[in-house]
């Protein structure tokens, strides 16, 4: 699955939280028996690198601020690939409200991770 936050300050807490609410039926112990995790890079990487020069990946996440000049490209993939989106608290958000608050900001900052099970 993928993720997005829009200026999110803690990716992994958000999505290791939602994943257990919504996936895990709120049993923390699932997500360690299930060999959940996040991908070091993401899948997209190996099918269009271009658009990850100059972005910051901490093998959680993937993090590209406005002044990239990929921004747009990455934009538009995160637009056409996440499944889920959150804002700034970490609060889930649709697609459309995802969009406005990236389009309306001048200086935001993508994050967009990806995670599994391997069970």
């Amino acid at each position: 699955m993928l993720f997005a936050g829009v200026d999110i300050k803690n990716m992994e807490e958000v999505v290791v939280q939602w994943v257990i609410k919504t996936e895990l039926d709120g049993e923390e112990k699932r997500w360690e028996e299930e060999m959940w995790g996040f991908e070091d890079e993401l899948s997209e990487k190996m099918f269009n690198e271009d658009i990850f020069s100059d972005v910051e990946e901490t093998g959680i996440e993937t993090i590209i601020s406005r002044s990239n000049d990929n921004f747009d490209e990455f934009f538009a993939f995160t637009l056409k690939d996440v499944d889920i989106f959150f804002d700034s608290e970490g609060n889930e958000i649709d697609k459309n409200k995802y969009e406005k608050k990236v389009k309306e900001s001048s200086s935001c900052t993508l994050s967009v991770c990806e995670v599994s099970a391997t069970s």
